[in-house]
């Protein structure tokens, strides 16, 4: 029997694929050869044939199935998805941090005291910004009117007609014109070249 499975080593050697090393030689330096198809004698490399011991070389050297694939895909894209959640976790925690760090200049610069402190000024800035945006806009706002009612003075389709003659550095024109709406009765029924000083008039 030694003598056969001897045979049968040198021929698996001779005709065989060297391939990944089973379990018993993977860590030694022996070339690990088997047969490349299936069949009674080639579940063995020739190492193991030789000795007439048990081996796995075959199923170390299976190829992966379809489901062996997918098993990996999901693993890699779980994977992917943890780090992905951690980058964002400690994206946004440096954010955090950043934030946490110019308070603290703010508080040292105004010299306060606590957290309670500097809530209290931010929120007094927020209130005085709203209310500098308030006026900006207001102010926007009474500017376009003027734009309207002059550009529309100067015209014969004017509230005023052509001939009147208007002075935008009147402080009394200047504080009527606050009041203009071009959509109002009263001005559209005044005629050209017809002053209106008041609605009662």
């Amino acid at each position: 029997k030694r003598k056969e499975q001897i045979e049968l080593s040198l021929r698996i050697d001779r005709v065989g694929n060297e391939m990944a090393p089973c379990t018993r030689y993977e860590k030694s330096d022996r070339r690990c050869v088997a047969l490349p198809e299936d069949g009674k004698n080639s579940d063995r490399c020739a190492e193991c044939a030789r000795n007439g011991k048990s081996c796995d070389v075959r199923a170390r050297n299976r190829m992966p199935s379809l489901s062996d694939w997918a098993s990996i895909d999901r693993q890699r894209q779980r994977i992917r998805d943890e780090r992905d959640e951690a980058m964002a976790k400690i994206l946004r925690l440096s954010r955090q941090e950043k934030v946490l760090e110019e308070r603290e200049k703010k508080m040292i610069r105004a010299g306060l005291n606590s957290l309670d402190e500097l809530d209290a000024l931010e929120e007094s800035e927020r209130k005085e910004k709203e209310e500098e945006e308030s006026k900006e806009k207001e102010q926007a706002e009474q500017e376009a009117r003027q734009a309207t009612f002059f550009d529309g003075a100067g015209s014969s389709e004017g509230p005023l007609g052509s001939d009147f003659f208007l002075d935008p550095a009147d402080p009394a024109l200047a504080a009527a014109l606050s009041a203009y709406d071009p959509n109002d009765p009263y001005w559209q029924g005044a005629g050209p070249g017809t002053p209106q000083t008041s609605q009662g008039s």
